[in-house]
Formats: C-alpha cells, structure tokens, sequence
C-alpha cells in the first residue's frame, strides 16, 4: 500500500505514539487496577474495624449514648460490621448499592447498640464514592437519605442529643459528599481539556495536510515554469536549426548543442523538484541553490540561441533580495520569456529590471504579433482526453505577486506586441 506525502511528513498523533511506547509494556500490576485498589482499601477498615471493638476503640459516628454502647459483638454484629466494610471492594462499579448496603448496616448496627467502631468510616467511603461516580441527580438525593439516616440513628438512642452533636454529624456527612462531588467536577474538567487537546491535535494535523498539498501546488507550478520555458526554448531551437541545417550546417550544430544544453538543465531542475516529493529517507542530502536574478543573463541568453533577439536592461544598484522574492522575480521574467516563445513571433524583447529603493520593478516587452491559434496549440499541448491544458503561467504569475503584496499587469500594448509588468515590495514592513 503506498502511502501519500501527507502521511509520509505529518507527524504522528500523540495518542498513537503513546499507545506505540506502551505496546510493549504488557498489562499493568494488579495493584494498579481500581478493584483491586478498593479490596485492599475494604480489607484495611475490615480489620481496623474488628481490632477497634475488641480492644474498645470509641468512634463518635454515629454518636451514641453510653448505654447504647454496651452490647457485645456476637455473630450478628460481626456481619453488618462486614457489609458495612466488605462492600466497598465495588463501591466504583456499583457506587449507589454499596451506599445502599453500608447505610442499611450501620443503621441496624446503630440502633442494635453494638459499640461503635471504625466500621461507620466505610458508609463515609460508600458517600463519597457515590458523589464522585454519579450525576447530582443521583447524588443529591442519596446525600439527603444518608444525612436523614444519621439524624435518625441519634434521634433514636435513649439518652437526648444535643443539636450540636447533630450539626456536627451532618457536616462530617456533607464534607464527605462535597468531597466526592469536587473530584467529579475536577475528572469532568480534565476530561474536557484532554478533548480540547484532541481536538486541536486533530486540527494540527489538518492543517499540515492543507499545507503539505499547498507545496504540492507550488511545486505544481515550479515545475510548469521550468518544463514549459526550457521546452519552448528547445523547440524554438530546433526550428532554428532545421531551417539553417543546409545552408549553415555549423550554425546548425551549435543549435542543437544549446538544445543539449537546454534539455540537461531542464532534467536537473525537474529531479530537483521531483526531488521534494519523496519521502525523507529516499532524498537527496545535496541540494542546487535555487535561481535568482543573479541568473537573469543566462535566462535571456538561452532565448537569444532560439533566435530571438532580448535586450537586457538593469536598472538601479542591484542588491541581495529575499530568497523567496529573488524566486520569484526570476520565475516572472522566465515566464514573461516563455510567453513569448511560445504566443508570438517578435523581432524584439526588452527585458527591464529596475531596483527601486523599496521595490523592484520587472517588465518584459515584445513588438511581435501573436501566432495562429492552430500554432500556440500545436505548442500548448493537450491532456490526454483531449481538453486543453490549463496554463499555468499568469496564475504563478499573480499568485507570486500577490505573496509579496505586489502589483502585476500584463497584455496587450499599443502599436503591437504584449508587456508583462510587475511590482515587488522590497521593504520588509511591507506585506
């Protein structure tokens, strides 16, 4: 299955990465998992439990009076001492009926007098879980009976309450269910923020895709520039060389020569290009420097081999330029050139390069009429079910420009011939 440039050079998501670093890890420890986490956790108050009422630990939840604490443990206190402790070993998978099955217990355990013990902890535990694990529609109610449940078991004891003893039972009960109920809120917000940070991973990775299909359209057009001037130029040559091949069979050779010449730069500058869309481990470290304006002559002198005669003006001090508007400019000049090889027949080109001090200006103009449609055809080429091809030249042309914030015009000019102007910003203030 091949795989696009896209999926190539996009990293991947943090989720696959992760689960690649722990692929190997294996399952995890057993005391890791939350059942077994509450096991131990029922199994510790179990037996704290137990050893509290053999050597008479007082615990004041529920409170009771002192003669309600002088039953001794028989069987029956043993086992609501369990349900109140044992079940919390599921107090996350099933958080209501172990709240359920712990309040039961400590009321009956209450109201049978039995000394209270570290036992009651566990419907506090049972409390808090179910504040925690469900929704306050579930949870508010359940609250409200274990408070009721409390209230009940100290209004049920022979010796009076006092009021504060009741406040201060609720308020160890509503600590416990405030408790759960701000864990749940916590887990729901950081469930939130790692949605959001999905969701922007996600979008990371749209737009490396948008971006890596956006070099894929300037790579589109860099290639259309070179393969369409440099083929203009050969056939332009090799027309040339046809017509001269009998009477000036020298001049002939050196055309086909310049045609050589032509073609081999033309192969470079596309395994260049072409270069750009393999994969990372398949390019090639060795890079040619990109053209500029610094190679202007050898453009304009490529054009002049195919019979064209091209006036090379510079006007201004040239000057370093920007990597990306030193392209740029070159590309515009070279497809002014190519327009003209291709589109008309001049007995002129002027080419102008005019360095402003916060701009550059570039103009290519020819006095040559424009050929017949069947013959920009017969150059144009067509796809292969027949539709002509899109051209490609003034949409790099103006999408150049406008990279810069600059100004591009081209057409037709009084008396004959057509003119390609444009205008780059050089301030790097500007756009």
């Amino acid at each position: 299955m091949h795989r696009t440039t896209a999926e190539i050079e996009r990293p991947a998501p943090r989720a696959e990465r992760l689960r690649s670093l722990t692929a190997g890890v294996g399952r995890p420890p057993f005391l890791s998992r939350p059942i077994a986490q509450d096991a131990l956790l029922a199994g510790l108050l179990t037996a704290t439990s137990l050893v509290g009422v053999l050597v008479h630990l007082h615990v004041d939840l529920p409170e009771a009076g002192e003669e309600a604490t002088v039953r001794s443990l028989n069987a029956l206190g043993l086992v609501l001492i369990l349900l109140q402790t044992v079940p919390l070993t599921w107090r996350r998978r099933a958080p209501i009926p172990v709240l359920a099955v712990t309040m039961s217990a400590l009321f009956v355990y209450s109201i049978n007098g039995y000394f209270t013990s570290f036992a009651a902890l566990g419907f506090l535990v049972a409390l808090y879980t179910a504040a925690a694990y469900r929704e306050r529609s579930v949870s508010i109610p359940a609250g409200i009976a274990a408070a009721f449940v409390v209230v009940l078991v100290l209004l049920m004891q022979k010796e009076p309450v006092e009021p504060d003893a009741i406040l201060a039972e609720c308020l160890i009960v509503g600590g416990a269910w405030f408790l759960g109920d701000g864990l749940r809120i916590r887990r729901g917000q950081v469930l939130m923020l790692q949605d959001r940070a999905s969701r922007l991973e996600q979008e990371r990775e749209e737009r490396t895709e948008r971006a890596v299909a956006e070099e894929r359209r300037v790579i589109a057009r860099e290639l259309h520039d070179v393969v369409a001037h440099n083929v203009s130029v050969i056939v332009a040559q090799a027309g040339a060389a046809q017509q001269i091949s009998a009477s000036q069979p020298m001049e002939a050779l050196t055309a086909l020569g310049s045609i050589e010449h032509t073609g081999r730069e033309a192969l470079v500058e596309m395994r260049r290009l072409m270069g750009l869309l393999r994969p990372d481990a398949e390019r090639v470290t060795r890079r040619s420097p990109q053209p500029g304006l610094h190679e202007v002559d050898t453009l304009v002198e490529q054009v002049r081999e195919a019979g064209i005669p091209v006036l090379l003006t510079i006007e201004g001090e040239p000057r370093p330029l920007p990597v990306g508007l030193d392209l740029s400019a070159y590309r515009i000049v070279q497809e002014g050139l190519t327009n003209v090889l291709k589109h008309s027949r001049p007995s002129r080109v002027d080419v102008v390069v005019r360095y402003l001090p916060r701009s550059l200006e570039l103009m290519i103009t020819d006095d040559g009429a424009d050929l017949p449609d069947e013959k920009a055809l017969q150059i144009e080429d067509d796809d292969d079910d027949g539709t002509p091809r899109i051209r490609y030249g003034h949409l790099g042309m103006r999408e150049r420009v406008a990279l810069f914030g600059g100004e591009l015009s081209a057409g037709p000019v009084s008396g004959g011939g057509y003119r390609v102007s444009a205008t780059l910003p050089t301030d790097e203030e500007l756009p």
